[in-house]
């Protein structure tokens, strides 16, 4: 599993060919997926504290999901196509 450290490293090495608008975009996602996990919770009548706890708690799984598949995932295909010839 990659660290924190890691994750950025490779961000910036990814961030190099990209453009500002894939950048708003992949924050935009992160916003609206966090959005939509307080809908729910607020769907599911919990008191605010519930609600203000399952934001927290899936924060931190929202946004290195998103780097995972965004920044870590094309890396490690790419090390694992070196490897392979």
């Amino acid at each position: 599993m990659a660290g924190l450290l890691d994750v950025f490293i490779m961000k910036d090495r990814m961030n190099h060919s990209e453009k500002p608008i894939f950048i708003i975009l992949e924050k935009a996602s992160i916003l609206i997926t966090l959005l939509v996990i307080v809908g729910l919770g607020m769907a599911m009548n919990l008191p605010y504290w519930g609600v203000a706890l399952m934001f927290g708690l899936s924060l931190g799984p929202v946004v290195f999901g998103h780097y995972y598949f965004l920044y870590i995932r094309p890396i490690l295909k790419q090390q694992q196509a070196k490897i392979e010839e």
